[in-house]
């Protein structure tokens, strides 16, 4: 809905400025009929300019890059939530203002259609109740015993008995003079788009001097079939006492009646002053390129475009990459580049499916990308690279760069990409150009204070730097309100590492960071709450949360995925069935993760990557359909309301221990 509210708002900028050319340059000059075709034109003009985007194709020369061994050491930092755990925190209302302003918005349109219909329905009941006489020329006369104006709509000519009954000839040559030049069609053209811009001022006078201009050219037209014309002034003259009230139609008297005789007597404008209406050139130029986007297409080595065929162009999610500095290490000893800002590339889709690739590239991308040991510099950089027809990633470039060690080891770990599924569009695979952001931000002594790393192992013993030690004591190192960064390999079971946040819990460590020592990865997870309350015999997830706003997801200890209410493996499915529950339940939705002491950690790491996912795709719809645009593009209130409008909500809990609390 905000959408096309701002392409409307877009639409009444085009409007207003063209009408002010108009009114300057044209409104007082002798050329009726071009005038009206300038009117008219550029109405309709500006409903089509929003919709016409340029994309601008732009080279870029691709380097070889080497391939070589990447620096060890990296804390890569998915995403970070909120530290009260995963039970939902107060939600606060949706913005009202988006869905006030649409209704206010369409209440208008809804009042300016009303106005339009009841002006046509009226002048229909007159026709009916009319005498009707059939002119020659396919025009039919409608005399009517009520005492109105002559008007004329369509192919109908309205005159009253009296008018009839005397000298009706100049009337009638006017009223034929507007159905021939088809004036009724463009009012109501143009009433039709008056009701999508009633807020604009300018389309209704726009509107006022088009039936002024209809006057003028029905004037001229009486006038050379010989009428005389100070008769034909007297004859409005006595018809000025009254209107004929209906919007749609043509008024033989109307309210311009000076400006009409004025008009009448004005000598002709030379027609070199035509050349005027070339102000629409620029106009429209500059419509166009404040429109206009850029599209990145590489070339090969050959320095030829890498596919004959269009590019196209997506993004991909942001991938975060945190290193926690050396104490020797000062806050103004990080370099903060930010020259991403300064691109300007688009952000929309040209075809019918995205790219997909068969892992989850963020994670992926993620979990392999290293922060290079002896690099001080930060800021955001984004990678271009190619998906094929084939699906094989193809060429790849630093568009925004950070330093030459960190742009290599980003694009050589996008060298070593999984395949693709590539775009369709038409029903044909295409080939697309791929924009990858990643942040990298260097936390310092000084600003951050490193997690309490601990390695998990499968027998259920802890290693933390250097030493060995039992889970029971974790309280004698791990402090109240310490975040904890776990390290365990996939093939833990998740028994283990619920002992250690149950000990984590009664400590009062309630952030926990998760990783895999084979992945050098690190994601921020919240401390799960432990259900203990019963509502009707059964054991809730969450106080008071009704058990239809829960969707209930669980791995069993053969790690197989029960998503709902059967058994799934197959991602993309789970992905769609999630989302659906998601946007129908909206604020109220819940998703509960059930593991068994059995299920293995990187069976339930997996898991909780789709849930998060879900809400974060989710989340992307609702910033398009609130505010028109991408998350990553609102600000940070915009973003938090968006937050609010999809709480992350999701609770985990161990199997065995919910079976046996529900029992209890």
């Amino acid at each position: 809905m905000m959408g096309f509210l701002i392409y409307d708002g877009k639409v009444a900028v085009a409007l207003l400025v063209f009408y002010l050319f108009y009114r300057f340059l044209l409104k007082k000059e002798t050329f009726h009929r071009f005038n009206r075709v300038v009117l008219v034109g550029t109405a309709v003009l500006s409903f089509i300019l929003p919709l016409c985007i340029i994309t601008i194709h732009k080279p870029i020369e691709m380097d070889a890059l080497a391939a070589g061994q990447v620096p060890t050491m990296s804390t890569p930092d998915l995403a970070e939530l909120p530290s009260e755990g995963l039970t939902p925190a107060g939600e606060a209302a949706a913005p009202w203002w988006p869905i006030a302003l649409a209704i206010l918005f369409w209440a208008g349109v809804a009042v300016a259609l009303l106005r339009v219909i009841i002006s046509i329905l009226s002048i229909a009941k007159i026709i009916r109740n009319g005498e009707s006489i059939r002119e020659e020329d396919g025009c039919k006369i409608i005399i009517t015993e009520r005492d109105i104006d002559p008007f004329s709509w369509m192919k109908y000519i309205v005159l009253s008995q009296k008018d009839w009954e005397g000298d009706h000839t100049p009337i009638l040559l006017h009223e034929k003079a507007h159905i021939g030049f088809g004036h009724s069609i463009e009012v109501l053209l143009v009433d039709v788009l008056s009701a999508l811009q009633w807020f604009n001022p300018a389309i209704w006078m726009l509107r006022a001097d088009l039936q002024e201009l209809h006057e003028y050219e029905a004037d001229d037209a009486v006038l050379r079939a010989g009428s005389n014309i100070k008769e034909y002034q007297y004859l409005l003259i006595r018809k000025a006492v009254s209107k004929s009230g209906y919007s749609v139609a043509n008024s033989f008297n109307h309210s311009i009646l000076k400006n009409r005789i004025t008009m009448m007597s004005k000598s002709k404008s030379p027609l070199s002053r035509g050349w005027r209406v070339l102000y629409l050139l620029p106009l429209v130029c500059l419509g166009l390129g404040l429109q206009a986007r850029t599209v990145y297409v590489p070339l090969d080595k050959d320095n030829e475009f890498l596919s004959a065929q269009e590019q196209f162009n997506y993004f991909l999610p942001e991938v975060v990459v945190t290193k926690y500095a050396d104490a020797s290490v000062n806050p103004e000893d990080v370099v903060h580049v930010n020259r991403v800002n300064e691109i300007k590339m688009t952000t929309g889709k040209d075809f019918d499916t995205a790219p997909e690739c068969c892992e989850n590239f963020a994670r992926w991308l993620n979990s392999r990308l290293l922060y290079p040991v002896d690099c001080l510099y930060d800021g955001t950089l984004v990678a271009m690279f190619v998906v094929g027809e084939d699906g094989k990633v193809g060429t790849v470039e630093i568009v925004s760069g950070l330093c030459e060690e960190v742009d290599n080891a980003v694009a050589s770990l996008i060298c070593k990409s999984p395949e693709w599924t590539p775009a369709l569009k038409d029903g044909k695979p295409v080939a697309t150009v791929l924009f990858q952001p990643v942040r990298f931000i260097i936390r310092t002594a000084a600003n951050a204070k490193a997690p309490v790393v601990l390695n998990v192992r499968a027998d259920g013993s802890l290693e933390s730097g250097g030493q060995v030690y039992a889970i029971a004591q974790l309280k004698d190192f791990v402090k109240p309100q310490t975040t904890v960064q776990i390290n365990a390999a996939d093939n833990v079971p998740m028994g283990v590492i619920q002992d250690v946040k149950d000990e984590l819990r009664a400590i009062g460590s309630v952030r926990i960071r998760y990783t895999s020592p084979s992945d050098q990865g690190e994601e921020i997870r919240n401390m799960p709450p432990t259900p203990s309350r019963r509502i009707n015999g059964v054991n809730e997830l969450w106080p008071g949360v009704k058990r239809d706003n829960v969707f209930v997801v669980r791995i069993n200890a053969n790690d197989k995925y029960y998503f709902g209410d059967a058994p799934r493996q197959n991602d993309a499915e789970m992905l769609r069935i999630g989302k659906d529950f998601l946007t129908k339940k909206g604020k109220e939705a819940r998703f509960g993760l059930q593991v068994d002491r059995a299920t293995s950690y990187g069976a339930y790491r997996h898991m909780q990557d789709l849930l998060f996912q879900i809400f974060s795709e989710v989340r992307e719809e609702k910033a398009l359909s609130v505010y028109g645009k991408s998350l990553k593009d609102l600000s940070p209130e915009e973003k938090s309301q968006i937050n609010e409008m999809v709480p992350l909500a999701i609770s985990e809990t161990d199997m065995k221990r919910l079976k046996r609390q529900m029992r209890e």
